[in-house]
């Protein structure tokens, strides 16, 4: 007999989505990155590799998501906080644009503490 899997909030389902884009575009920035700035030396390569495991990070807490772990949604909230602590400096060094961002991550880490997804997740 197979146990019975809980359904994903759609919220769930979006933020999983996004979460996949998220990641692999931060990957394929870190590829495009490494070939350009790799004749440049060791140092110029930092970056690059911090968007790959930020890449891989998004697209590993996406799955999670999907399956309802709950070290996924801790993982969740942590990058988008510190997602939003990012996008709050950038608008303080003027780039407004940023704003955008960072609604986008207040209404992830809001919609985590909603009960129906709290408990999804088996989080008390």
């Amino acid at each position: 007999m197979q146990g019975t899997r809980k359904k994903a909030p759609k919220g769930i389902v979006v933020i999983t989505i996004l979460t996949i884009i998220s990641g692999l575009i931060l990957f394929s920035m870190s590829i495009f990155s490494l070939i350009v700035l790799l004749p440049f030396g060791p140092a110029k390569l930092v970056g690059p590799f911090f968007l790959m495991i930020l890449g891989v990070a998004s697209i590993i807490v996406s799955i999670g998501l999907y399956n309802g772990k709950g070290w996924a949604w801790t993982l969740l909230l942590v990058l988008s906080g510190f997602g939003a602590a990012g996008y709050l400096l950038n608008i303080i060094n003027g780039q407004f644009v940023s704003i955008i961002g960072l609604v986008l991550d207040l209404i992830i880490i809001y919609y985590l503490y909603r009960p129906n997804v709290r408990k999804y997740f088996s989080k008390k």
